[in-house]
């Protein structure tokens, strides 16, 4: 699903160096920023994924993926995959 839905903007390793970050105003977040992991929860992280960089008063760029609300599993999963780039 990481792959589907976030690497294209992240990038494989996260670092927000996608193919699409190149076009992007602001950058994708990188996920390796050990101090961006440290100012935000698990609940933020998910609420991102679900509802937007608007949502929470970033980027409308980063889409919601609404798709996932009847999911809660995949988006723990995705939790898990964002949570590894900063280890």
């Amino acid at each position: 699903m990481f792959n589907t839905l976030c690497s294209s903007c992240h990038g494989q390793s996260g670092a927000g160096d996608g193919p699409g970050a190149a076009s992007l105003n602001p950058k994708p977040r990188n996920y390796t920023d050990k101090a961006w992991q440290a100012s935000v929860t698990d609940d933020d992280i998910r609420r991102i994924i679900l509802e937007g960089g608007l949502a929470v008063g970033k980027s409308q760029m980063m889409p919601p993926s609404p798709q996932l609300k009847d999911k809660p599993l995949v988006v723990d999963e995705l939790v898990k995959i964002v949570r590894s780039f900063g280890q």
